[in-house]
């Protein structure tokens, strides 16, 4: 088995075309030849999937797969096509939770062309495997890890549909009844349910960033013959010869503990909801607008909060990567639903200000929340994990930052939050370079006019220095400026090509000072960053993609939030749901 040569030219192509012909047309992936990695890098991959993959996912069996690989790479011809779709999305997994240093380094190619190269493979064994009327869990385990893979990659709305395919086909196959009601064996049941949870809350998360309100879609069936939730044991305690359930661990943290640690939260979520709905309120258990529903989730929050620290938090070991993951997640979990139980919404729409001791409450809880996203990304002990960190960013947490760094530019906390800021920006450069997404132009601008309003208060002299990333923001507009200002003089016969080149996206790892901006995202930058409703905008298009235009009152979004004291919710709400596409 040898390398391909496939030179790995940039995941654009794919992702904007075949992230859809994936599904609907599969006839020229069925009749491509594969070619496996060598044995040497096939464990080479197996071991960073192991490392980096397997403990967030736990979807797979490590020591029966690993006998299994072994076995195939000794006898490459055996291989089934089921087989065959599972290993190529492990390679895809495994080179997508590195870094481009990594990549570099351990394996000796560019990120972006090992990732194309087992991306479109691992495509091609799914279709092979004719993934989409399948009844096999080895495929089905490949389709969830291929999604991992891609997650970044695709547009999250192709991501969600894709999810609710994977979804169905796990529905089809009785994934969600429990194996104990289906006389399946304890092995299968176990992976079973580590297989469906992990798909439901991949599918409830991607749901989110496609503008889904939290907690809208969140339906679980609780009857005797649902799927239990996965049991909290160690690998070694599973074998498919075992006879009897695996008895679960109540004074330890195990292999599955992250899984289990997220099925905990979501039973959480799901116990406040069915409440709420047999007294008749509200679908959404974190509605401010509900009369006395905060006072409880005040009370709940304090049960989640001990049932942590006692299940979890209490056995963690700091020094070890899969125990402090756990810690950090589980304690930005808490904190995410005190931000929701007291999220400012709430004083949005009523004549009262908020007091200044909510206030200070409020920004405290996001600067923890920034302070945690962080160290999930910059921790040397985290950075098989970190690939994890940008699929559960925390907008809402940095817009309020942002904002009452606007209202109050000398905020006791100002300091802490512009650093915090900054790790955001130097930890995610997508957010300065990848400017299809509408999100990252709001959210950047919101950042240059908080900033300025620091400089305007800070005594002259002061000798502040300008941070990089603000840096870097300022010279990326005024670039666009007058990339703009040279299109509204453009000669004859000279095609906005020739004057805006555009670029691929950013890696999500390394970017550089002098990417280009992609055409399309001059006129929305520069345009507006509030958010629209459907009566503010119409689409045209420019270079063949689809942009929005504004033809509402014409302002700009430093004028619409100057009438403005506090962030509209309302208005990011919207740009959240269109973060995603990408203009």
């Amino acid at each position: 088995m040898g390398d391909s040569s496939d030179d790995g030219n940039d995941l654009e192509p794919q992702a904007t075309q075949a992230e859809y012909g994936f599904v609907l047309d599969s006839q020229n992936e069925c009749n491509t030849k594969l070619r496996h990695p060598s044995p040497e890098r096939i464990r080479q991959l197996w071991q960073i999937f192991t490392e980096n993959i397997d403990p967030l996912t736990k979807v797979v069996h490590v020591p029966t797969l690993g006998q299994a690989i072994e076995s195939t790479v000794n006898s490459p011809g055996s291989i089934s096509r089921d087989f065959e779709a599972l290993m190529f999305a492990i390679y895809a997994a495994a080179i997508y939770s590195l870094t481009e240093d990594d990549c570099n380094q351990r394996l000796g190619e560019p990120r972006k062309v090992l990732l194309s190269r087992y991306i479109s493979s691992a495509k091609t064994a799914l279709s092979k495997a004719k993934f989409m009327g399948t009844t096999s869990l080895v495929v089905l385990q490949a389709l969830f890890i291929y999604i991992i893979a891609v997650r970044d990659i695709y547009e999250p709305r192709a991501i969600w549909s894709l999810s609710g395919v994977a979804v169905r086909i796990a529905q089809s196959m009785g994934l969600d009844r429990d194996g104990e009601h289906l006389g399946l064996s304890p092995f299968e049941t176990e992976m079973r349910r580590r297989l469906w949870w992990q798909l439901k809350l991949h599918d409830f998360r991607t749901a989110e960033l496609c503008g889904i309100a939290k907690f809208q879609d969140l339906q679980l069936h609780t009857g005797p013959e649902s799927t239990k939730w996965p049991t909290n044991v160690d690998d070694n305690q599973l074998h498919p010869d075992m006879s009897s359930p695996a008895t679960a661990h109540s004074n330890k943290l195990t292999d599955a503990m992250f899984i289990c640690l997220k099925c905990e939260l979501l039973n959480y979520t799901a116990e406040r909801l069915t409440n709420l709905r047999l007294q008749g309120k509200t679908s959404n258990p974190w509605d401010p607008q509900t009369p006395g529903t905060n006072d409880k989730i005040s009370e709940s929050t304090k049960d989640i909060e001990q049932l942590l620290e006692s299940k979890y938090i209490r056995y963690c070991d700091p020094s070890h990567p899969l125990h402090l993951i756990v810690m950090l997640m589980a304690r930005c979990s808490i904190n995410v639903i005190r931000f929701i139980t007291h999220h400012p919404r709430r004083w949005e729409n009523t004549e009262k200000t908020p007091p200044l001791s909510e206030r200070r409450f409020i920004c405290e809880i996001c600067l923890k929340l920034l302070e945690q996203y962080n160290m999930l990304q910059s921790t040397p002990l985290l950075k098989p994990f970190a690939w994890h960190a940008p699929y559960f960013q925390q907008w809402h947490a940095i817009i309020h930052v942002l904002d009452s760094l606007c209202a109050d530019p000398l905020n006791p906390e100002a300091d802490k939050a512009w650093r915090l800021v900054g790790f955001t920006y130097d930890n995610n450069p997508d957010m300065i370079y990848d400017l299809r997404r509408p999100l990252h132009m709001a959210v950047g601008n919101l950042c240059l006019k908080a900033y300025g309003k620091r400089e305007a208060v800070m005594e002259k002299g002061s000798g502040l220095p300008v941070p990089g990333f603000i840096a870097q923001l300022r010279r990326q507009r005024e670039d666009i400026r007058s990339k703009r200002a040279r299109a509204e003089v453009q000669p004859e016969g000279v095609t906005g090509q020739e004057l805006h080149p555009s670029r691929p996206r950013a890696d999500r790892h390394k970017t550089t000072d002098d990417e280009q901006v992609p055409a399309e995202s001059t006129n929305y930058l520069l345009g507006h960053s509030t958010a629209l409703s459907d009566q503010d905008y119409s689409r045209s298009t420019i270079n063949g993609s689809d942009v929005i235009q504004v033809v509402g009152d014409g302002r700009t979004q430093e004028e619409v939030e100057e009438d403005n004291n506090m962030v509209s919710w309302d208005q990011w709400d919207a740009w959240l749901a269109e973060s995603n596409v990408y203009i």
